[in-house]
């Protein structure tokens, strides 16, 4: 089997829409294709670079995106020193980009807003070959965006705020109680 044929079966993905399927089941579905190398699928997925062109040049975007975000978040404060990791290549809308979404007040919003920046220098990456082994890479990276943003939930965001608070009001009655 080929990765044409995968390619060819597997549902379109949409940035912020609930995956068909995990990662997991895609890996499962890679089983046994012709061009499907499952050490790039890991490095992919990991984000280091592999033995595949795109996953080497996944890995330095996705520096690239690292570096620019922590610029972004280290210059709402002061005093604050950031190290950046060396990659090749440099994309010159990104810095706009990542700053744009960067100033989104929302969380939530601003996360959506960096995975859509993720997302389109995928679709950069993997070129206009279709049926090509790039593309499942980059079918993979959007899978993980997607079951990334779906864990994403309101309800689950309250919740943590919730235990952290009735933690910490635990911890400040303990040492109350010690304390006299």
């Amino acid at each position: 089997m080929s990765a044409t044929y995968l390619l060819a079966s597997l549902p379109t993905l949409e940035l912020g829409v609930e995956a068909p399927f995990s990662l997991e089941e895609l890996r499962r579905r890679c089983e046994g294709i012709a061009g499907v190398n499952f050490d790039d699928f890991e490095a992919v997925m990991a984000g280091t670079p592999g033995s595949h062109p795109f996953t080497v040049a996944y890995a330095n975007v996705l520096t690239e995106i690292k570096n620019l975000t922590a610029a972004a978040r280290a210059s709402k404060w002061s005093d604050v020193r950031i190290s950046e990791r060396s990659y090749s290549g440099c994309h010159v809308s990104l810095n706009q980009k990542i700053t744009d979404a960067m100033n989104i007040q929302n969380p939530l919003e601003r996360e959506l807003a960096l995975e859509r920046v993720r997302w389109q220098m995928i679709d950069e990456l993997a070129g206009l070959e279709y049926f090509s082994e790039a593309k499942v890479y980059a079918y993979v990276l959007k899978l993980q965006i997607n079951n990334r943003l779906a864990a994403l939930k309101i309800e689950a965001g309250k919740a943590a705020v919730e235990d952290f608070i009735k933690t910490n009001d635990l911890q400040v009655a303990n040492n109350d109680s010690n304390g006299q």
